[in-house]
């Protein structure tokens, strides 16, 4: 007699459907949690909205200033603040506000210039203070607006001499902008920032949430390239210093845990120009070097500006 065959139980061949599904939901679940991190970090009142709580903006407030626009290739109006100094001077610092921060945020650090006797200006980034925008764009997106807050402060002032001034966030975005940078930028000034977007959001994720970067920060990218409209995986230092040739004045807290102080360092690496100085603040945290160092940092920053701004007096303003 001839053995007939069994036929194989259900549920062998309903695992492999099982186990698919599973991993279809697993994706699901991952993808929309990830969604809501990427929301939660670069989208307008997010995490962003809980930073620089409790700031003094008592020189903001008090002193008058031009409120300047540009409209962006996107159609976002952006807003600026122009301090015009109390003595006629050709040279400008451009203050560049970090992460949560806005202009009116950063008036300590206006007025410190202000008082070393330059014009300011202070941009509000896209999604920050008075300018518009749904996505935080990490100093990157700001990179073109940024050239062309400079752009317009030739305009308004053709023997214009521009000095970059960057806090966190910002001090990336005056890295990321120094190639676009235009002739009369004659240094710049980074205080706390970052070499990549991708290694500072790899490290919140292990310091905040205990998460891997891997494969987040890839799915991430994805979100920014389709609703910010940019690539945050390419901010990168390394490109950026590679062929920079302007001063750059370099400053860190040596407690930072925040910006971790190693960017500092990597940074200065990063840089290909000669001209070039590292502060690291010993006791300060994360943006608190000139609090902790207030006589010092003012000091060292005012020396820096003037020894590569031009010599020559004011006189010639609008001429």
């Amino acid at each position: 007699m001839t053995a007939t065959k069994q036929p194989k139980p259900k549920q062998k061949r309903i695992w492999p459907r099982v186990l698919i599904s599973v991993l279809v939901i697993l994706v699901i679940i991952g993808g929309v949690m990830i969604y809501f991190l990427f929301n939660f970090a670069f989208q307008r009142g997010g995490f962003a909205s809980r930073q620089e709580q409790n700031i003094n903006t008592e020189f903001y407030d008090r002193t008058p200033s031009q409120t300047w626009t540009q409209k962006t290739k996107d159609g976002l109006t952006l807003k600026a603040h122009y301090f015009t100094a109390d003595q006629p001077t050709n040279k400008t610092i451009v203050v560049v506000h970090g992460y949560g921060g806005s202009a009116r945020k950063m008036s300590s650090y206006i007025r410190m210039f202000h008082n070393d006797g330059y014009n300011v200006l202070a941009p509000d980034n896209r999604t920050f203070g008075q300018s518009q925008g749904h996505y935080i764009g990490y100093g990157w997106l700001d990179r073109s607006d940024l050239a062309h807050w400079m752009k317009q402060l030739n305009q308004y002032n053709p023997h214009a001499e521009i000095g970059m001034f960057g806090v966190s966030m910002g001090a990336a975005e005056v890295l990321y902008t120094l190639p676009l940078a235009p002739h009369n930028v004659k240094f710049a000034i980074a205080d706390c920032g970052y070499t990549s977007i991708s290694a500072e959001l790899a490290f919140q994720l292990k310091t905040m949430f205990k998460l891997p970067s891997f494969p987040i920060l890839q799915i991430a990218s994805v979100y920014s390239k389709l609703f910010a409209k940019y690539n945050f995986q390419r901010a990168d230092t390394k490109q950026t210093l590679r062929q920079n040739q302007i001063p750059l004045f370099i400053i860190h807290g040596d407690r930072d845990t925040f910006v971790p102080t190693k960017f500092a360092y990597q940074n200065f690496r990063n840089n290909g120009g000669k001209n070039k100085e590292l502060w690291i603040v010993k006791g300060a945290g994360h943006a608190q070097s000139r609090s902790l160092e207030p006589e010092q940092y003012q000091q060292r920053t005012q020396a820096f500006a003037e020894r590569w701004f031009n010599p020559q007096p004011a006189k010639q303003l609008g001429k």
